[in-house]
């Protein structure tokens, strides 16, 4: 039986230790995980996994591309995340822009929060990062996905435009 432990950075380690991935760490201690060029998500995956709070009792799963997005894709790339958003329940995602008035690119970031102040075992700390990596590469594959029908010329968003409405609506 799995034991309820006091949750903090040694557990992020063991999980990424156990899955011999490589990381790197922040002067707070938190965990860097960047994976090589992907060619079904075009970019560099990268994660953030933070114990953050004031006991570190809260886990931030962070994660991106590292793609940016120009201002002119900002209003389709907002409209797609609030889609998946209202489609699926993980990973919550984003366009992160720095401001909105000088920044002429942004970059969409996927990311959960999770309070284990109760306490949490090893066990649930490795599923819940797993299936956190797992639904983000499901997302950046959906994304492009998106991205391929646009020029295609078969995106649904570019149907409900009002200057393609039939005339007699």
């Amino acid at each position: 039986m799995a034991i309820v432990e006091t949750f903090g950075h040694a557990m992020i380690q063991a999980f990424l230790e156990d899955s011999e991935l490589h990381y790197l760490r922040d002067r707070d201690g938190d965990f860097v995980v960047e994976f090589g060029y992907d060619e079904e998500v075009l970019g560099h995956p990268r994660f953030m996994l933070v114990a953050s709070g004031d006991d570190h009792e809260q886990y931030c799963l962070r994660g991106d591309t590292m793609k940016r997005v120009p201002r002119l894709d900002w209003d389709r790339q907002l409209r797609l995340c609030n889609e998946w958003n209202a489609q699926y329940k993980l990973p919550k995602v984003y366009l992160e822009i720095d401001d909105p008035n000088a920044s002429s690119t942004g970059k969409v970031v996927c990311e959960q929060w999770i309070n284990l102040e109760a306490g949490v075992h090893q066990e649930l700390i490795n599923q819940m990062t797993s299936t956190f990596f797992s639904a983000c590469f499901g997302f950046w594959r959906w994304l492009e996905r998106q991205d391929a029908l646009l020029a295609l010329g078969d995106d649904p968003e570019a149907d409900a435009e009002p200057d393609n409405l039939p005339d007699d609506v």
